[in-house]
């Protein structure tokens, strides 16, 4: 019973933290919806990738947290999904979400703003299911 339960414990220790062993299953990408320019509000669209054999889950929703660095006005820094998806007939997203990111740099030049993008996956093949939490950094160029 002790080998069982200590076995149990040491698995568990492997899913999680640094060194998982967990691929990064959606990964961002950032595009600005037309060219920043200094002193005006712009659009950045964080779009995504996903590896194949996964699925992304609806709720709870793929949210992205942002921190302001100077230069760069957030209207705000928290992010999440919308759960819609009409194509979807399950938890998951058929359609992957996109996340529209309203920015204002004070100047021109080349800003990366850190942040953290959480979501809930599931592995097709085996029906593993877990949360992962990304660090990320979004380039902003301004003209």
């Amino acid at each position: 019973m002790l080998n069982t339960v200590l076995g149990f414990i040491i698995a568990l220790s492997q899913l999680s933290g640094v060194g998982s062993g967990l691929p990064q299953v959606m990964t961002p990408t950032f595009k600005a919806s037309a060219p920043l320019v200094a002193g005006k509000k712009g659009t950045m669209i964080v779009s995504f990738n996903l590896l194949q054999g996964y699925a992304i889950n609806r709720t709870p929703p793929v949210s992205l947290t942002l921190t302001a660095v100077p230069g760069v006005k957030l209207d705000k820094t928290d992010f999440k999904s919308s759960a819609d998806d009409p194509k979807s007939k399950d938890e998951y997203y058929v359609d992957l979400p996109m996340l529209s990111v309203p920015v204002t740099a004070s100047k021109a030049g080349t800003y990366e703003v850190p942040g953290k993008l959480v979501y809930f996956f599931c592995s097709k093949a085996d029906g593993f299911c877990s949360r992962q939490v990304v660090d990320v950094k979004v380039p902003v160029s301004v003209q």
